[in-house]
């Protein structure tokens, strides 16, 4: 069996699709690993919407009734780094920290799922190969629980901007408040929501920066829906790259007669 080590600040889907990817013991960090780590990363003492470690343990404890769940003290640290043991951790720099400095003999394994903005992955440089490659990298920083979409603006065969889909006027928005899209099936008002969509954040930050769209090329990891079509027609930009469908193709006819060319391409491996 594989044991999950996890920081829970706060409980969110996000944490609980973690946590189904093993089927041993939940290890919430304790108060005195917390002290340790922050030594490292001062950061998490800034942390103001954390729960107390036992709180956070009383909370997962509810929702996974059928999981061993236990606080994860130094003591209990210590009894882990041993070559018998497999743990599945979440890819963060304080996991990356732990696993280096006091687990370096138990086997590890890391998750790439979403949990929260980390100095890794806020600081994180990438440079794939190609532009679709590139939306699809990107797209891994939306924390939407429902569907992560990336985008890219080439120019002259180079990229010059790229956006994500994510919700205002925080990351967190959907898991604190909840969010009026989850009443509706897909394709149904889809306007009711408070993410913005990767397209229209990226044509909104080219606008601030004074980028001219004219003639450019926006590669996408799904096709737009008909909202951004019509930005996308009406910003100047001549040819869209898509990889995935979308339950709504209205966008479409708005693109053609707009003079955009549309192309379907493959999810880079």
């Amino acid at each position: 069996m594989t044991d999950t080590i996890v920081y829970i600040p706060a409980l969110h889907a996000g944490i609980l699709q973690f946590l189904s990817e093993s089927d041993g013991t939940v290890w919430v960090l304790g108060s005195d690993v917390i002290s340790l780590i922050d030594e490292e990363f001062d950061y998490l003492r800034k942390e103001i919407r954390a729960l107390k470690p036992e709180d956070s343990l009383t909370a997962v404890t509810a929702v996974l009734p059928s999981r061993n769940c236990k606080l994860l003290t130094t003591t209990e640290l210590k009894k882990l780094n041993t070559k018998t043991t497999s743990l599945l951790l979440p890819q963060e720099d304080i996991f990356s920290w732990l696993y280096e400095t006091h687990l370096p003999h138990a086997k590890i394994s890391f998750s790439t799922t979403f949990l929260r903005w980390n100095r890794s992955n806020t600081l994180e440089t990438h440079k794939p190969n190609t532009p679709i490659a590139e939306t699809f990298a990107v797209a891994n920083q939306s924390s939407d629980w429902w569907r992560q979409v990336g985008c890219a603006l080439v120019k002259d065969g180079t990229i010059i901007n790229t956006a994500f889909n994510h919700h205002l006027p925080s990351p967190y928005t959907p898991y604190i408040d909840s969010d009026p899209r989850n009443s509706f099936h897909k394709g149904e008002h889809i306007d009711l929501s408070t993410a913005i969509h990767a397209e229209a954040a990226l044509i909104a930050d080219a606008a601030r920066k004074g980028i001219s769209l004219e003639n450019a090329e926006l590669y996408v990891t799904t096709f737009p829906c008909p909202v951004c079509a019509k930005l996308i027609a009406a910003s100047g930009i001549k040819k869209l790259y898509f990889s995935e469908g979308y339950s709504m193709l209205d966008g479409e006819t708005v693109l053609s007669q707009a003079g955009v060319k549309t192309h379907k391409i493959s999810e880079p491996k």
